[in-house]
């Protein structure tokens, strides 16, 4: 082979590499509609708010007061203590109209994002469902309220975590693609807070390394090879 053909074939081969790079890159731009880790709305280091679809609780079932910083840990008077992450954790009253009848389940869905109202705090995100039962409204005071703390992944490296002065909304159900793809990439896992013995340092473990695959998204430059090998290590559900 003359050394003119092998440059030839040289040359073919690094032009059909450069195409197949470049048309992974554009399949990859447009499964996330051009959006750039590290420069999604209201996350990680950028200004404005989280954008997503509205949730809303279901008929018959509204806040009382404000959804605060969660420091208590479980206790008697939650209805449930779940989700994953353990930087933002809230406490929720809900209270039902006392006309309703018959239990009523209220879905906390994956990509719902808990927004801070005090300056300064992160907001947190849920990547798996929460489902909450609240039962027929029982007489006596408080007999129409249930308490929901929620554990969740923090949204903003640079901020504080909860704690019991922060306040918090309910915010939307997150459209950011990025996001999105991090939520179905954990679809199946055993990540909940609930799935674990309580003394088992190994949901605390896989938490941390989850909520740094998170940062990477929100304030880095996406997902590493090694977040995908400890998403792909987690036990199934």
């Amino acid at each position: 082979m003359t050394g003119f053909r092998l440059i030839k074939i040289q040359f073919i081969l690094s032009l059909l590499i450069s195409i197949f790079l470049i048309s992974a890159c554009k399949k990859e731009d447009a499964k996330f509609a051009g959006e750039k880790p590290g420069q999604i709305p209201g996350l990680g280091n950028m200004p404005g708010s989280p954008e997503g679809s509205l949730f809303l609780l279901p008929s018959g079932v509204h806040l009382k007061g404000d959804i605060v910083g969660q420091e208590d840990g479980p206790s008697s008077r939650d209805c449930i203590f779940d989700g994953q992450g353990f930087f933002v954790t809230v406490k929720i009253t809900l209270q039902r109209d006392s006309i309703s009848t018959g239990p009523v389940e209220v879905v906390f869905p994956p990509g719902l994002i808990i927004t801070s109202a005090s300056e300064g705090f992160q907001h947190g995100l849920l990547v798996e469902r929460v489902v909450v039962t609240i039962p027929p409204v029982q007489p006596g005071p408080g007999g129409n309220e249930c308490q929901v703390s929620l554990l969740l992944f923090c949204l903003n490296s640079g901020k504080s975590p909860s704690d019991a002065t922060a306040k918090y909304k309910l915010g939307p159900i997150t459209s950011s693609p990025l996001i999105k793809d991090f939520i179905d990439k954990l679809s199946g896992k055993k990540i909940n807070y609930r799935d674990f013995e309580s003394t088992d340092p190994t949901w605390f473990e896989n938490q941390e390394r989850l909520q740094d695959a998170l940062w990477n998204i929100t304030n880095g430059d996406g997902l590493t090879e090694q977040d995908k090998e400890n998403i792909a290590a987690l036990p199934d559900r």
